[in-house]
């Protein structure tokens, strides 16, 4: 769930308002607060409500068409470096439009450059010489995306949204620019003709009026609907009321272009209109954007509109108030197709309306965090794109009420994907749960579903979050009412109206053949129901026993079709429930008229009625929706059902002992056990082979090796090397996995603190520095760890606090140092990230130096600045906040190594909690998803249960710093201590926090 920050911003002494009555306030507000126990969204939400509200969704499954994903596109710039471009490839625009923004019109097409003249443009004339100067388009940057999107996926590019230059192309110079880009291979299907002429700043001598632009956008369109008839023109208008002469001026006959280009923005800030009327106006901004849409329109009623910029914001801080208009206007773009055309948010990853969190350089900083427009972006992107779109009609009992009009309280749509799946966006403007009906033709939908929705506490400020965390909480998954929760957007998916077509995994009785009789929905060799003649005469033999109901009197070469949606690709068992009082019955089954398997026994059994199962084990199948047909290829059996199920999925075993890079003493044994989460009846054994040798193998628990008495000489009184070690689990449908680690066997003089080396690029907690003692993991000056936390065994001399993300590391000083072996996984350029918290104003120095593990060398990475004022280890905004120092870069080369962080001479007084070392210049997909599939939720728990996405050994400690839990696994159960805040570490440095509230 999104958390809501409520901050007091601060005013300045000259402002009038000073730090005592600022306090006064605060503490007034708080307890007048505590004394209404009010929650903050009822005093912010601007509308009254009835208590109890209700929608419908009521969809019309005949009335479909391709939903059109140049609705759903986005301004997205930066095509040069390695960096921006694999961000490209991570977002996948469904939209480039290039140029945009004001510089399009002095874009310089022959140069990849910017081009000016003598006209005054006014307060965009400083900015427009420096892209004369220095800047660039990037057009081959762009090309060389789209040529690989087309080899990526087998098919088109992008779809390119272009904006021409009229302010210094004519027609010929037109036609020769879309000649270069199709000669990129870039699509040249849409231009704009020009961007925002009605600003006269944009303008230059060749446009300087409208009737000069008029003359010029003219002879462009001319020209370019000569060389390319099928080309889309959009003329851009203003929706402001002061520009209606201009666009009455520049629309001449109409005649010159095919769409309207309409940029249109919301800012709406509390701060300045105070909550009540920001949030209404946000709540229901669909209002404006149709108001000043059908005003545009009226210069040329019959032109769709390219809404080729627009974007909802709240200030200077994203509101969730502002989210949820958000989610409202692409429902109303949705369903308003027939007006809209194209419609790019403005921008993605630039400071405006921004998506992903960006730096003082524009740039995306690194690692990604999304905004809440982007968590929104998310849901109505995975529920419309490359999907098929079904009109419905949405009932609300309650409205929202503004003098431009109503909204409804509650809008949806619902679309249909490739696979059979349907999926609708609700998004509750209210702030009250909504009671939601959900049908199709009129038919309330009574089969499973699963509700996920993003839902805001408030309307309030909403922080930015991990880029590759989901922010939706599971609502509910099964059948029967959908409530909808206040302030929220919510996914229904897992949808599957049509009761005629049968799920797999599922049961499909024998008997729900297709429609469609003789010929499409079964053969069958006789004309009349033998099975119960003159009551049924549709052909296929029918009959009933003992509350079964089957088909019976089966005949070679007689079959049965079914259609069917295969949820997921995957194997399946197919288990037949039948009865065959004669021996030799066969069957075959297809999908699509492709044979999946053949000849396949029902072997006999008591009596014609006597049901048995019998299973044919792992078929595979395709997702989505498909024909299954069963042939009858020997009869004389009757078939009560098929129970079609997913087989389990095999799962590699897992190591519990030893760790991946763990460090074995020579002369000791390696000592190895092994967990899976395979039932013990699914498997056949576990093998463990030490470089490439069987040690033994093991057919039922417990799975180890190489412990006291067990006699597996390979992993005994080892010698100094580095050792592979893998398991291989076979199950009983000969099916295998395999996990493989590597172990050394050193004497060097330190060793990981958790047994397994840190990961870089990656997170390192200063506390976690290795064992070994002092003069080798540590230098410490004084005895005994004063913070008393973490570490406080004999000769654990590091002083340590609770603070920070848990724990931090205190009172160092000169020459004192720690040490972390660490596995570098890419070698490369880096930089490190050092969190820590000073009260000095002047910067402390700090080194890094890389080792050997045998410690003997040491080169030096970097030094933070000592005595600086601008840089370093200082404050920068309060002493008692963390805050991170940006090293300069280094470079790594891959494996072991030894990381030493030292306070140099004078470095006493900061606080050190966790380094970051992050890769520069790549941006890798795989990389980042593997930094950041670690979750914890939820997260409170109220319960004090947590579940971890992926199993990890792990370690909970209080904020004193007791260690209370540890274990290894997927679950945390924390219940029987008391409820608040504690910390959980992994043995690769992940630190989070759980709330048990």
């Amino acid at each position: 769930m999104l958390q809501f920050n409520i901050t007091l911003k601060k005013i300045d002494m000259e402002q009038g308002i000073g730090y005592k009555n600022r306090l006064c306030i605060a503490i007034f507000l708080l307890s007048f607060a505590l004394i209404f126990n009010l929650k903050s969204f009822s005093q912010d939400y601007p509308f009254t409500l009835p208590n109890t509200i209700t929608a419908s969704l009521n969809v019309d499954t005949d009335s479909t068409e391709p939903f059109n994903n140049k609705l759903i596109g986005y301004n997205i710039q930066g095509f040069d470096t390695q960096l921006q471009k694999d961000f490209i490839n991570l977002v996948d625009p469904v939209t480039i439009r290039f140029p945009h923004g004001v510089w399009a019109n002095f874009y310089k097409w022959q140069t990849d450059g910017y081009q000016d003249d003598a006209y005054d443009n006014r307060d965009h004339e400083e900015a427009l010489q420096t892209f004369v100067c220095c800047i660039t388009g990037d057009i081959d940057g762009i090309a060389e995306l789209n040529t690989q999107k087309k080899n990526r996926t087998g098919g088109d590019g992008y779809d390119m949204m272009w904006t021409y230059s009229i302010n210094f192309d004519d027609g010929a110079s037109s036609v020769a620019r879309a000649q270069k880009d199709i000669g990129l291979g870039l699509e040249v299907k849409a231009i704009e003709l020009g961007n925002e002429h009605f600003w006269k700043g944009q303008r230059s001598l060749r446009t300087e009026t409208p009737e000069m632009y008029l003359a010029a956008a003219s002879e462009v369109s001319s020209a370019l609907k000569t060389e390319f008839p099928d080309i889309k023109l959009s003329l851009p208008l203003s929706w402001r009321r002061t520009h209606e002469s201009y666009n009455n001026k520049i629309k001449g006959d109409g005649n010159f272009f095919d769409a309207i280009s309409l940029h249109k923005y919301f800012k709406k800030d509390p701060l300045a209109l105070g909550s009540n009327s920001a949030y209404s106006d946000l709540l229901t901004a669909k209002l404006e954007l149709e108001e000043d849409t059908n005003w545009v329109r009226s210069f040329a009623p019959d032109k769709p509109i390219w809404l080729t910029e627009w974007g909802i914001s709240s200030g200077e801080n994203l509101h969730a108030a502002a989210c949820l208009g958000i989610a409202d206007v692409y429902l109303f773009l949705a369903e308003n197709k027939d007006v809209y055309e194209r419609a790019n948010w403005f921008i993605f990853n630039r400071v405006a309306n921004s998506m992903v969190v960006v730096g003082s350089n524009r740039e995306p900083i690194y690692p990604l965090q999304k905004k809440g427009n982007l968590l929104v972006y998310e849901v109505i992107q995975d529920v419309f794109r490359d999907a098929t779109m079904m009109d419905g009609t949405v009932t609300s009992s309650a409205q929202l009420t503004v003098s431009r009009g109503s909204v409804n309280a509650v809008n949806a749509r619902a679309t249909t994907n490739e696979f059979g799946e349907t999926k609708v966006v609700a998004v509750n403007l209210t702030d009250k749960p909504v009671t939601f009906e959900l049908k199709f033709d009129d038919v309330v939908y009574s089969r499973s579903f699963k509700h996920e929705a993003l839902i805001f506490d408030n309307l309030g400020e909403v922080a930015p979050i991990d880029y590759f965390s989901d922010p939706l909480q599971l609502v509910k998954e099964g059948t029967g009412t959908i409530t909808l929760p206040p302030l929220s957007v919510s996914k229904i998916s897992g949808v599957y109206f049509d009761e005629s077509i049968h799920l797999i995994a599922g049961t499909i009785e024998a008997e729900d053949y297709k429609d469609g009789g003789e010929g499409v929905g079964f053969s069958d060799t006789t004309t009349d129901n033998t099975l119960s003649p003159g009551v049924d005469t549709e052909g296929a033999d029918v009959g009933t026993d003992s509350g079964i109901t089957f088909v019976g009197d089966t005949q070679n070469g007689e079959w049965l079709k079914y259609d069917v949606n295969v949820l997921n690709a995957d194997d399946y068992d197919f288990e037949f429930v039948y009865a065959s009082a004669t021996a030799g019955a066969l069957v075959s089954i297809e999908i699509d008229d492709v044979v999946v398997f053949d000849s396949f026994s029902l072997p006999q059994t008591a009596s014609a009625t006597d049901f048995q199962t019998t299973t044919k084990l792992t078929v595979p199948l395709t997702k989505g929706l498909h024909e299954l047909k069963l042939n009858v290829q020997n009869g004389g059996f009757n078939l009560d059902r098929m129970n079609i199920t997913a087989v389990p999925i095999l799962e590699a075993p897992m190591f519990v002992t030893p760790n991946d890079l763990d460090n074995i003493e020579p002369g000791n044994a390696i000592e190895v056990e092994a967990s899976t989460t395979s039932a013990p009846e699914n498997i056949a054994s576990i093998e463990l082979f030490i470089n490439d040798v069987l040690v033994r193998s093991i057919t039922s628990a417990p799975y180890t090796w190489g412990y006291s008495g067990q006699n597996d000489a390979l992993l005994e009184n080892i010698d100094e090397g580095t050792y592979n070690l893998k398991l291989v689990l076979t199950d009983d449908r000969g099916r295998t996995k395999e996990s493989t680690i590597i172990v050394t066997s050193t004497d060097y003089p330190t060793r990981p603190f958790s047994g397994t080396a840190h990961i870089v690029p990656g997170v390192i907690q200063v506390e976690d520095y290795d064992l070994g003692g002092q003069g080798f993991a540590f230098n410490d000056s004084s005895s005994g760890n004063s913070g008393g936390v973490y570490r406080t065994a004999i000769g654990e001399d590091v002083d340590i606090i609770a603070s920070g993300t848990g724990f931090a590391v205190s009172s160092l000083s000169g020459n004192e140092y720690l040490r972390y072996t660490i596995n570098v996984t890419q070698a490369g350029r880096y930089e490190m990230l050092v969190n820590y918290r000073t009260f000095s104003s002047t910067s402390k120095p700090f080194a890094a130096y890389l080792l050997p593990k045998d410690l003997s060398s040491s080169e030096l990475l970097f030094s933070a600045p000592n005595g600086s004022t601008t840089d370093g280890i200082r404050k920068i905004t309060e002493g008692g906040v963390f805050q991170d120092y940006t090293s300069d870069e280094f470079d790594l080369q891959s494996g072991l190594w030894i990381l030493e962080l030292k306070i140099p001479s004078g470095g006493a007084g900061p606080s050190y909690d966790y380094v970051t070392l992050n890769r520069i210049g790549s941006l890798s997909v795989d990389e980042f998803a593997l930094q950041n599939e670690f979750k914890v939720y939820p997260v409170p728990s109220s319960d004090g249960i947590f579940h971890l996405s992926i199993s990890k050994t792990w370690e909970v400690y209080s904020l004193l710093g007791r260690k209370i839990s540890n274990g290894k696994g997927k679950m945390i159960d924390i219940s029987k201590y008391s409820k608040g805040i504690y910390i959980l570490k992994t043995y690769e440095g992940t630190v989070e926090r759980l709330v048990y509230d």
